[in-house]
Parts: structure tokens; C-alpha cells; sequence
């Protein structure tokens, strides 16, 4: 390798670094790992929110009891920004992977302990308090990870394949809920009512320590990465990252925020809502919400690579906006369907639209998140736009459609709420959004 008179990383040992394949590789596992366990819990809460809600709140209810769920649900979206604060700082300063490391540690615990915490019934109050601590825990876990694993990947990236390669922490998203939905699947199957009411939900909770204990392995053994170290190398970190953002990158932050509000909004509805939509909301089993589920991570697991790609072949704008503008066209009369239909394969074709839509809207915002901020401030810009519009529209999106259909009594008011976030998205990109694919990333 090649090494400059002044210490700096030289561009032949950067190139490297990056195209070697088995440090590519070993970054996007270890970089990936950790999304896959936040998302594998975030997920399972979300398939088992209608047992959670009975076991932990005393409302006679059912819709009640459920919305007291998803409001729980949301307290933990609410300590993302905190999180990512506070995650964002330490891996702008100290590394991403350090901040790697501990973000999975507290997701892992956490997340265990939801499965230990005794019944309403057991020790009354007691039990939606301890719920709602490990909400919290968790939701700090994920503000912390989420800017972490982004800047991580596109920061091992080229200019040329940073949509492909930043796509694999979607991937790994996909790999979570799809882990969540299919162990519900199977516990759905092998265990009575009565069983996976009573104790068979605990089984998906305490399985994500297993998930953690192979992410700390993993974030253990892989390098920082070079953009970060050649920042280490010219001394170009900043004292106060929060501050730099605030200070010179108000104009980017806003444009984060906007981005996100459709993109939240719209994954939380599609990838986790959608099984309670479709067993509470529709009346259809339990196990077809699972099944169907399912297969729509399966659908939108395959495609986010291409999606990737393709934001590394047009660009990141087009990709952004036309996907944003097919969920403003396309989200009524396809929720009109799914909820008309007793035809299994409508309801299949319906939720194959909804997946390629959101595989494109993450194929493009994702990598787009990490190029309109600099590598001294990367995470920590990231924890304000992109954790503050997950925690104020994200968060609350099965509340508010589960709030919507109770006070309207149509199924289809889940819809307002999704056209109106993806139209923001839409405008934003439009007015504000500048391409930044095939650049390099900004210093």
C-alpha cells in the first residue's frame, strides 16, 4: 500500500481497501448484522402487537387495548433523536464502529428482557412500565444504529456502487422483519391460540441474543472504515459535530426531514403494520397476515439491491421522486383492493406493488441520506433530519391508521396518511433535492 508523506490515507490505498472483496464483505456483514436485530424486534412487536396488547393492558377494548400497544410502540421512536444524539456524536469522534458495537448490546438486552416481562394479570401496572423502559432502551439503540450503519457502508463504497452497497442495510432490514414474520409464521402453526397467547410470543423475543451475540462477534472483527480514518489521518474532525450541523448544514438537515416524512411513513405502514391491518383491520386470520407478510418482505428483500443499482445508474433523485409519486397515485386504489378482495391472489399482486414501491423509495433515500452531509458530521447530521421524522411520523404511522379507522370506520383512512406523507417526500425532492450520484463523498 501506499502511504503519503503527511500520514493521509492515499487515494491507491483507499481504492483498496474498498474494492477488496473480502473486507467489502466483511463490512456489509458487520455493518448490516445489527440493522437486521433492531428491525428483527421492531418487527416482531409489530406482528405480535394484538397478543402484546392483550397481555400488557387491561382495556376491554380490543382496539383500544391495541392502539395503548402502538402508542408504546411509538415512545420508543420518540428516544431516537436521543440516541442519535448521543450515538451519532461517539461515532463522528470515536469511530463507527465503536458506536457500532454498543448500539447492538443495548438492542440485544433490551430486547431479551420484553420477553421476560410478566403479564397486566401477573403484576399489574407494573408490566406496561417495564414494556415501555425497554421500548425506550431500544428505540435509543436504533436512533444510534440506523446513521451509524449508513455511513458505515457508504463510506467503504465508491462513488460507483455506494446505491448498491448501501442498499445491503435495507437488505438487512428485510432479513429482521422477515426473520420476525416467518418465526411468527411457525409459531403461529405449531403452537394453539392459547399457547402463543400465554407464552409462545416470549420465544420471538428471547431469540434476538442470539442475533446480538454473532453482531458483537462480527462488529469486532472489522476495520474502521477508510473515509473515517483518512479523516482521523487530516484531522478534520469536529469538537462538536451537533453544532457544525446546526451551524452550516441547516439547508441539508431540512432536506432530510422532508425526505423522510413519506419514506417513514410509508415503510412503517407497508413492512410493519400491515399484518395487524390485515388480521384486525380486514378480518382475516392471523396466520394469512403472517403469510402474506411474508411474502411481501420476500418481494421487497429481492429487489432493494436492484433498486440500489438502479439509483447507481439514473441517479438518486428520479428514483426518490417517482417512487414517492407512485405511492401518492397508487396507495387508494390499491388499499381499496386489498380491502374489497377475498381473492388470494389480488391480495398477493397488491402487496407485490406496495413492495417494489418501497424497495425503490429505500434504494434511492438511503444512499442519498449519506451524500448531502460531510464525514466529520455524517452521523450526527443524520441523527437530527432522518431520527426527528422517524419519531414524529414513523413511529405514530400504526397509531394514527388504527386511529383513523376508528374514528372514520373505513378501512381505507390508513390511506390519507401515507398520500399525504409521500406527497411531502415528493415536493421536497422536487424543489430541494440535488443529484449527488457519481460524486465522491464530501470531506
Amino acid at each position: 500500500m501506499n502511504v503519503s508523506i503527511r500520514g493521509e490515507v492515499s487515494i491507491e490505498e483507499k481504492v483498496e481497501a474498498v474494492q477488496a472483496p473480502e473486507s467489502i464483505f466483511k463490512a456489509v456483514l458487520a455493518g448490516s448484522i445489527g440493522n437486521a436485530l433492531e428491525w428483527f424486534d421492531y418487527g416482531i412487536y409489530g406482528y405480535f402487537a394484538s397478543i402484546i396488547s392483550s397481555q400488557f393492558f387491561a382495556s376491554k377494548e380490543p382496539i383500544t387495548a391495541l392502539m395503548l400497544s402502538f402508542i408504546v410502540f411509538g415512545v420508543g421512536f420518540v428516544m431516537r433523536p436521543v440516541g442519535g444524539l448521543v450515538f451519532g456524536h461517539y461515532a463522528d469522534r470515536v469511530g463507527r464502529r465503536a458506536a457500532l458495537t454498543w448500539t447492538i448490546v443495548l438492542m440485544g438486552i433490551s430486547t431479551f428482557f420484553v420477553g421476560c416481562i410478566p403479564s397486566y394479570l401477573t403484576i399489574g401496572i407494573w408490566a406496561p412500565i417495564f414494556l415501555t423502559l425497554c421500548r425506550l432502551l431500544q428505540g435509543i439503540s436504533t436512533g444510534g444504529e440506523w446513521g451509524s450503519c449508513m455511513s458505515f457502508l457508504a463510506e467503504y463504497a465508491t462513488p460507483y456502487n455506494r446505491g448498491y452497497i448501501v442498499s445491503w442495510s435495507e437488505f438487512s432490514i428485510a432479513v429482521g422483519l422477515l426473520m420476525g414474520s416467518a418465526l411468527g409464521t411457525g409459531l403461529s402453526f405449531a403452537l394453539t391460540p392459547d399457547q402463543l397467547m400465554t407464552w409462545g410470543w416470549r420465544i420471538a423475543f428471547w431469540s434476538g441474543i442470539f442475533i446480538a451475540a454473532f453482531g458483537l462477534y462480527t462488529r469486532k472483527h472489522v476495520d474502521e472504515t477508510p473515509e473515517f480514518r483518512n479523516a482521523v489521518q487530516m484531522n478534520t474532525l469536529q469538537e462538536t459535530p451537533l453544532v457544525e450541523v446546526l451551524r452550516n448544514y441547516k439547508k441539508e438537515t431540512f432536506l432530510s426531514f422532508g425526505l423522510v416524512i413519506g419514506w417513514t411513513i410509508s415503510y412503517w405502514l407497508v413492512m410493519a403494520y400491515m399484518p395487524t391491518y390485515i388480521s384486525k383491520i380486514l378480518q382475516f386470520p392471523l396466520t394469512l397476515g403472517f403469510s402474506l407478510n411474508t411474502l411481501l418482505i420476500i418481494i421487497f428483500m429481492i429487489a432493494i439491491p436492484f433498486t440500489g443499482k438502479l439509483a447507481d445508474k439514473i441517479g438518486r433523485k428520479p428514483v426518490i421522486m417517482y417512487s414517492a409519486l407512485g405511492f401518492v397515485l397508487l396507495s387508494y386504489p390499491l388499499f381499496y383492493a386489498l380491502s374489497t378482495t377475498k381473492n388470494s391472489i389480488v391480495l398477493m399482486a397488491v402487496l407485490f406493488v406496495f413492495a417494489v414501491l418501497e424497495a425503490l423509495l429505500c434504494g434511492g433515500a438511503t444512499v442519498y441520506m449519506t451524500e448531502i452531509f460531510p464525514t466529520n458530521v455524517r452521523c450526527s447530521a443524520i441523527a437530527i433530519g432522518y431520527n426527528i421524522a422517524v419519531a414524529c411520523f414513523g413511529g405514530t404511522a400504526p397509531f394514527i391508521s388504527t386511529w383513523l379507522v376508528s374514528a372514520t370506520g373505513s378501512t381505507l383512512s390508513p390511506t390519507y396518511y401515507l398520500i399525504a406523507g409521500t406527497a411531502v417526500t415528493f415536493l421536497v425532492m422536487v424543489f430541494l433535492g440535488k443529484e449527488t450520484y457519481r460524486k465522491p463523498l464530501k470531506k
